[in-house]
């Protein structure tokens, strides 16, 4: 990541906790009114947004068919057996095995010229790969293997431990996994009947925000099985307060702000 998209993060993030702090945010809300609401009127896009439970949304088979697909700025390490002459073998990762997924989805290997790398699982490019090579090796034997996962993201914030933003590797990344990489509610402040996942989809209109309850056995378990995926944004509440409204308000200007964060590249 390179330094531009670092400190566009780093002010997004101190952003949010200021939100957080803001004061004005008044308005009365508990948990047991979640239960019953289906939509969240946000006040930066003047409608209402869908409001889900994520107990409505589990799906069983997700992780056992989670596959990652390469996005831009990922690395992919590349190695071809048999050919050590013309692609040196190294007991480390070097940087001449190292393909950095550019700005249009594209990566270069010697041979295999200039294609298409986003969007495709680490087996599909193995074999795009391979296929590529034998136009010019027999037989060609190579692992393919993304060793930075670079291009997809979440954020943690508001009343946990510490904020943190993770990366998604080829291991799905769950609520309750994104809560103990930022070390935890905040035992202190945390409201844990209100966790909001804040998803926005191709659209603003497309937007969604989930809520769980961790407060109980069940609501541990739940938020175990439900997945985040690519600008996830997961918001605690504070407890003793009903400001989530207005705080959930401020992310959706930078919902398409969060996708161009991704586009840029480090040069």
């Amino acid at each position: 990541m390179n330094t531009k998209k670092t400190s566009l993060i780093i002010i997004l993030l101190l952003f949010v906790q200021g939100c957080n702090l803001s004061p004005g945010m008044h308005m009365e809300v508990k948990s047991s009114w979640l239960d019953d609401s289906k939509y969240i009127y946000i006040d930066s896009l003047n409608k209402n947004v869908k409001l889900i439970n994520i107990n409505d949304t589990l799906d069983a088979s997700y992780q056992s068919n989670y596959i990652y697909k390469v996005g831009i700025g990922d690395q992919i390490s590349v190695t071809v057996w048999g050919l050590e002459e013309i692609f040196p073998i190294t007991n480390t990762i070097s940087d001449q095995n190292l393909r950095r997924v550019d700005s249009n989805g594209n990566i270069f290997f010697p041979y295999a010229g200039i294609f298409k790398a986003a969007g495709k699982t680490q087996d599909e490019l193995r074999k795009d790969l391979t296929l590529r090579l034998s136009k010019y090796f027999t037989d060609p034997q190579l692992d393919v293997s993304i060793s930075r996962f670079n291009s997809q993201e979440v954020f943690v914030l508001g009343e946990v431990t510490k904020p943190v933003k993770l990366n998604i590797t080829d291991i799905p990344i769950s609520l309750s996994d994104a809560i103990g990489e930022s070390f935890g509610l905040n035992t202190n402040t945390a409201s844990a009947s209100e966790v909001f996942i804040i998803r926005q989809g191709n659209s603003n209109k497309d937007s969604v925000i989930y809520y769980a309850n961790l407060q109980t056995p069940s609501g541990f378990i739940e938020a175990g099985n439900f997945f985040l995926i690519n600008n996830d944004i997961v918001y605690v509440n504070s407890s003793g307060t009903a400001r989530w409204n207005k705080v959930i308000s401020q992310f959706f200007p930078f919902s398409s702000f969060l996708n161009s964060i991704d586009n840029l590249t480090s040069n």
